[in-house]
């Protein structure tokens, strides 16, 4: 729903002629704001500003969406099903090996992870 309404944000700016032309500069955005999310979550992690700038993040996230004419919405459920589903493989691959979540380390998850990743 909020990802709906900054669609239509970005359409409205677009229409007074306050958008990027292409993805590209919406992408460039993006980077952007990945540097000042890291920055400010150095800074420190748990404050309202790092909330704020991770709020930047994902709006402008959501204009590279609309800019390829995709649903934000849509395209985080397909990533929710994606993880969930790779995240099923990985216990399998894990207890194929005789471990489990509780019991593998992050780096045996992570290495299951991508090898699951690589046979999708």
């Amino acid at each position: 729903r909020d990802s709906v309404a900054s669609r239509g944000l970005g359409d409205v700016y677009k229409r007074q002629g306050f958008d990027w032309p292409t993805y590209h500069g919406a992408l460039d955005k993006v980077n952007e704001e990945v540097l000042e999310v890291k920055e400010a979550i150095t800074q420190n992690p748990l404050s309202d500003h790092t909330a704020e700038e991770l709020g930047d993040l994902l709006f402008a996230t959501v204009n590279v969406a609309r800019h390829v004419k995709r649903d934000p919405e849509q395209l985080l459920r397909n990533a929710n099903d994606k993880f969930s589903a790779r995240f099923e493989k990985v216990q399998a691959y894990l207890q194929a090996q005789g471990k489990s979540l509780d019991t593998a380390s992050l780096e045996e998850m992570d290495n299951a992870w991508e090898a699951i990743k690589k046979h999708k």
